[in-house]
């Protein structure tokens, strides 16, 4: 949680492959997501971000072309967001997530997790990373808590139960082809986990069904116990607050709204804490559905808009020698840890030096506060209340395909996708277009014309009421679905003439010199001389860097060859606004080159 009081490692450095290790496959779990931070991981996967957790136009070229059918994002249906600027690559993206639709007015797909394995590049050996935590795949800076486990099948480690069932479960979800759940147990059985310095992991669990479960039962002797969690109910925390005895000492540490909502209620369940700590959390734009809970019955809605000042979720439990903490992602709450919610959970046996950081952590970063300081909570907002609620109407109910005739895109549904709420009005448009309402009982929509490279599932949903709005991308299945040309024509697009060359070039050294075109989410102007006289001499390949990448791999180079035919072509359609005469001179002088070389060095299959 903090590189003075715990180990601190990130959620992309636990993904990222060592060096001279790359990304065999890799499955996320999430309850929210963005895209910009979907980006940052598989720059980390594919061993391409830098020092921000991003990267060039000539990284995010190679990641996706590396981990193209290798990853899966699982998120929660309703809760995948775009940035307010989108760059229309991202269009491509939409091979990468898949949708739990629950309807979470009654449950949401809740764990944050990342499962990845890892080979060397001459294939001798293989490695599994397993992340779990708190933490969703935003770009929020939040507290959180991850942990992170390492596999071999030659390691000196032991088994974790429930792991096993995890990866198989989280395999279901993510549905990809190459990663089946009977892949995952077979290659897991002869895998042996080291954990953390200072950790034990007793079981791990992932709750992924409907079945009753209940808090864990109070350890014998408990003397010190302490909560963390940015959301609560009563039930939960009154529970919790029983925990020992007289003279067992309770801290919890939440929000302060949080503290405020409990303090007011008439069962007194923060009674049983001799010690109140809140990190106070910024004011966000707009707040969720989940965000307010049951002011009388302390039922729990206890999803989170980002960002937050605290998002970690831990109980500690000091009973004489031993110390045990569960944390992952269940808040304490009765839907977090009694269902329904989808959760994961490690049970851990930790040090004393480990428990020491936690304890330092709730005491040297939270703020005390009194029963008596707590003002009443904030009563929410009506409008933002009925737009939660559409939105979980909608997200639940989303039963949409699309298909394009002639470069027009058609939503077609089951029956009407708006909202209950009449005064509620829906509006849709694919990731890189614009939106248009969809009239009520109707189910079918034209949408208008696209290119080739905008063509995507990822469809954006906008719904407004009294001049607030909320929006998220819906995954809306193509029939039939995008294929390599869509990403091609995307990258073409994405990728001027010398930062595609670029790209080749990096291709054929392994490593991407120089500035790759630029951090990967500024915009491509078409015709833009921007930089035209300081941009490097040496952003085309060279002889002499192709006949390097011949003599070290005749094989690669019969990949790279089919990069470049197919994108060369792209170029050739492309006008003279879009690419500028320098450039284009370059990219022929360069395709003339290219086929005297591939005659001579690649062999046509």
């Amino acid at each position: 949680m903090n590189s003075h009081h715990w180990a601190n490692v990130s959620y992309l450095d636990a993904m990222r492959p060592d060096p001279s290790w790359k990304t065999e496959y890799a499955l996320l779990a999430s309850y929210s997501a963005d895209l910009v931070a979907l980006v940052a991981a598989l720059l980390a996967l594919a061993g391409l971000d830098d020092d921000r957790g991003s990267g060039s136009k000539v990284d995010f070229a190679n990641a996706v072309d590396q981990l193209a059918e290798r990853v899966r994002l699982v998120v929660q249906s309703g809760r995948l967001v775009a940035p307010a600027k989108t760059p229309r690559v991202l269009t491509i993206l939409d091979r990468y997530v898949r949708e739990v639709q629950l309807n979470e007015s009654q449950a949401s797909w809740h764990p944050k997790a990342a499962f990845a394995k890892h080979v060397q590049q001459n294939g001798e050996a293989a490695e599994w990373r397993l992340w779990i935590g708190s933490r969703n795949l935003t770009r929020d800076l939040a507290w959180d808590i991850g942990l992170t486990l390492v596999g071999r099948t030659d390691g000196e480690g032991g088994n974790i139960p429930g792991l096993i069932e995890f990866a198989e479960s989280l395999a279901v979800h993510a549905d990809l082809p190459s990663v089946t759940p009977r892949r995952i147990r077979s290659e897991l059985q002869r895998v042996r986990w080291s954990e953390p310095a200072g950790c034990a992991v007793k079981s791990l669990r992932l709750f992924d069904t409907d079945t009753p479960r209940t808090l864990p039962r109070a350890p014998d002797r408990v003397d010190c116990l302490t909560v963390i969690s940015p959301f609560l109910d009563g039930t939960t925390i009154g529970d919790l607050g029983k925990w020992g005895t007289g003279g067992t000492h309770r801290t919890l540490v939440s929000t302060r709204a949080e503290l405020a909502k409990l303090a007011a209620q008439s069962g007194q369940p923060l009674s049983g804490f001799a010690e109140l700590l809140y990190l106070d959390a910024p004011v966000p734009d707009q707040q969720t559905a989940d965000d307010v809970s049951d002011r009388e019955n302390a039922s729990s809605q206890d999803e989170e808009p980002e960002p937050r000042n605290l998002h970690a979720k831990i109980i500690y439990a000091r009973a004489g020698s031993r110390r045990l903490v569960w944390t992952g992602s269940a808040n304490a709450t009765q839907r977090g840890w009694c269902g329904p919610n989808r959760e994961i959970v490690a049970e851990l046996v930790v040090s004393p030096e480990v428990a020491g950081g936690l304890e330092k952590f709730a005491t040297e970063i939270a703020k005390t506060v009194r029963l008596d300081e707590l003002e009443a909570p904030e009563q929410p907002s009506e409008v933002e209340d009925r737009l939660e609620a559409a939105r979980k109407q909608v997200s639940a109910a989303w039963n949409v395909t699309q298909h394009v005739t002639e470069q027009t895109p058609t939503l077609v549904a089951k029956s009407d996708p708006n909202p209950v709420d009449s005064e509620v009005q829906l509006a849709i448009g694919l990731l890189s277009g614009s939106c248009v309402v969809w009239p009520r009982d109707q189910i079918e929509v034209e949408l208008p014309p696209i290119t080739a490279a905008d063509i995507t599932e990822l469809v954006r949903c906008r719904l407004t009421l009294s001049g607030a709005a909320i929006s998220w991308l819906q995954r809306t299945p193509l029939n039939p679905a995008p294929t390599e040309e869509r990403d091609r024509q995307a990258l073409a697009r994405y990728l001027d003439a010398r930062t595609f060359l670029q790209w080749i070039r990096s291709l054929l050294t392994g490593n991407s010199d120089g500035e790759g075109g630029g951090d990967w989410d500024t915009p491509t102007t078409p015709g833009s001389r921007d930089n035209l006289e300081v941009m490097p001499t040496w952003w085309a390949p060279t002889l002499e860097e192709v006949l390097r990448s011949w003599s070290r791999d005749a094989n690669s180079l019969k990949l790279i060859d089919r990069k470049v035919r197919h994108f060369l072509k792209l170029y050739q359609v492309q006008t003279d606004a879009e690419v500028r005469a320098e450039d284009r001179a370059v990219v022929e002088e360069f395709h003339r080159t290219w086929q005297i070389l591939r005659r001579a060095l690649v062999k046509e299959s």
